[in-house]
């Protein structure tokens, strides 16, 4: 028994070697790079990062609204008999581009002898709408066609209810942008305006009038306007995509040739796709436009390198020695024990009886 004893005293460090090397304890996470962020020529090209110059510049306040574009009413033509009668031939189609005087149709009245009748175009434009067909009974009041020019058309803005209402007057200058065009912006004067609020949207609409000479603009497009009020005032500006954050934590990227400073910041008055900056940017600063969600988790290769070092200095040392063994799995160092402990204890079993059957 004293000779299971020592074994049993010699075997007991070697479970204690299944805890040396230990690499990592609760709770120890990679560290966060925090600070100005360091990249590479190539890293900044991949980002596609871009950035413009904070500079001072006129800013008005705005006014901002849903909107959509619709025709003129005055420039929509509709096309109707005068007489009772039916269809005898149809000129043109749907989306075909007429002009003023042009036929449009013929039909011949249902009075016995009075001779077929032209109906032209009143005006230049496009036939928006074509109802017409061949043999079709008319009466005075049928809309067959219409055609509608489009070289203006009006974006209807709307808005709720605001003391910011009475400041909108006809010929103020207004800004829209359109959703299937977001990086155009097309500039447009107040032409009529709502008198009173709609009874049961409590809305208030503004129309502002476009020019359209190349036809993009076309009826029921989605679009935003931004309406001008009170006096331009020179101020620190930037594209308001520069700017990241949720309200109260508002942040943006400065670049410095290949280092970017994350900078908190508050804001002022927006117009258009512009904004005050009032604390945190300097005149002449190269602020971020593009690639600037990515940089919120860009690393400098230099972090990267200390945070790796650090973590092997942590994880891998007692006190201030590092470990200089490759380290195996605690799991693995008990299964080694429990198995040596089974063949060492078998043996002096085995030995023990011996010693008895001798005694006897």
């Amino acid at each position: 028994m004293k000779r299971l004893s020592l074994l049993l005293a010699a075997f007991l460090p070697l479970a204690a070697l299944a805890h040396e090397g230990h690499v990592h304890g609760p709770g120890e996470t990679e560290a966060i790079a925090t600070g100005p962020v360091v990249l590479s020529e190539e890293a900044i090209k991949n980002l596609g990062v871009q950035t413009v110059e904070a500079n001072l510049a006129p800013l008005q306040r705005t006014i901002a609204m849903i909107g959509r574009i619709e025709g003129l009413p005055e420039r929509l033509a509709k096309i109707a008999p005068r007489a009772e009668g039916r269809v005898a031939e149809i000129f043109v189609k749907l989306g075909d581009r007429v002009t003023a005087g042009q036929p449009m149709l013929r039909f011949e009245p249902r009075t016995v002898g009075n001779p077929p009748v032209i109906l032209n175009s009143p005006i230049n434009g496009f036939v928006v709408r074509q109802e017409a067909s061949l043999g079709q009974a008319l009466n005075p009041d049928t809309v067959l066609m219409e055609v509608a020019d489009y070289s203006q058309v009006l974006a209807r803005g709307m808005t709720f209810e605001s003391p910011d209402l009475s400041l909108i007057k006809p010929g103020q200058n207004a800004r829209v942008r359109l959703d299937v065009f977001p990086a155009r912006l097309f500039e447009g004067k107040v032409q009529r305006l709502d008198v009173g609020l709609e009874r049961e949207s409590r809305t208030f609409e503004v129309y502002v009038l476009l020019d359209n000479p190349e036809l993009q603009l076309r009826p029921n497009m989605q679009a935003s306007v931004a309406i001008a009020i009170g006096d331009p005032q020179e101020v620190l500006a930037v594209p308001q995509r520069a700017v990241l954050g949720d309200l109260g934590n508002l942040f943006v990227f400065v670049r410095d040739g290949n280092t970017f400073e994350r900078r908190n910041v508050v804001i002022g008055m927006k117009a258009g796709d512009q904004v005050e900056i009032v604390e945190g940017v300097l005149p002449g600063d190269n602020v971020v436009t593009e690639a600037q969600y990515q940089l919120q988790f860009a690393t400098s290769p230099a972090k990267k390198a200390e945070a790796v070092e650090s973590h092997g200095e942590d994880g891998h040392a007692h006190g201030s020695e590092k470990s200089e063994h490759k380290h195996m799995p605690t799991w693995l160092w008990a299964l080694g024990g429990f198995v040596i402990g089974g063949v060492v204890f078998g043996l002096l079993l085995r030995r023990g009886r011996s010693e008895e059957a001798e005694v006897r």
